[in-house]
């Protein structure tokens, strides 16, 4: 009896240890649910002990926590947040050592409303003369100078891998009066990690254009060069730098 309880209570302190006290949504979709083909991410949670060298995560198939040589990740910018205690993270291991990482994020860090202050575009009157004189054009310039004002756009990552536009205009009759054209987000659906980076996938319109439907094949794929409380970069595939705030 003695010994059953010493094992019961060492259990109890290592998953206190490992964030097992904390109220973590997301632990349901921690393990090889998250797995895709072609896909070396790791799931778990962030252990007590993680420091700019090592983390030690406990697995999302809970096994044994394991310690990872984060130094190279750290010194290569590829360590996105914090390491937090308890803090639901992923880490794709290096090809050549698997107790070293290549990177590490913080998925919990990294979910939430991410969005970019925008400026608004002229609209293009094509085959419109206009003859004014210099008073009116000053009078119309002005107007379109109140008009151009930055709005913000981006998306929300949210729980079990579900993404929303942020950003995103009702269309109303008066849109295509406006001098100015506003850009729309896109409406991304859903989002995962694939070997490190950051995948946001599409998805179709319904007939009232201000909700998502449908996955469709369309999908960005983004490096995290930075990621702090309140701040995230990306670099996309075809090389764009896009840097977001946190709403």
């Amino acid at each position: 009896m003695r010994i059953n309880i010493l094992l019961i209570t060492a259990v109890a302190l290592l998953t206190l240890g490992c964030g097992g006290g904390k109220n973590n949504d997301d632990s349901e979709a921690i393990g090889t649910s998250t797995k895709i083909e072609g896909d070396s991410t790791l799931y778990g949670l962030a252990c007590e002990g993680c420091t700019d060298s090592v983390v030690i995560m406990l697995p999302g198939d809970g096994s044994d926590p394991v310690t990872y040589d984060i130094i190279d990740a750290m010194k290569n910018g590829r360590v996105a947040g914090r390491m937090e205690t308890g803090a639901w993270i992923c880490l794709t291991p290096d090809d050549g050592d698997g107790n070293v990482a290549y990177s590490v994020i913080n998925l919990d860090q990294l979910k939430g409303t991410w969005v970019q202050s925008v400026m608004p575009t002229l609209r293009e009157r094509v085959g419109l003369q206009i003859d004014e004189d210099a008073e009116a054009k000053a009078v119309r310039d002005s107007i379109i100078s109140t008009l151009m004002v930055p709005c913000e756009i981006g998306f929300a990552l949210k729980r079990y891998y579900t993404a929303e536009p942020v950003g995103m205009r009702q269309q109303d009759g008066n849109d295509n009066m406006s001098p100015v054209i506003y850009p729309t987000p896109k409406r991304y659906t859903d989002w995962h990690i694939f070997n490190g980076r950051l995948v946001l996938t599409e998805g179709a319109p319904t007939a009232d254009s201000t909700v998502t439907a449908e996955r469709t094949a369309a999908s960005d794929t983004a490096e995290i060069l930075l990621m702090t409380r309140d701040s995230l970069s990306l670099r996309f595939n075809d090389g764009s730098v896009v840097g977001y705030h946190r709403k």
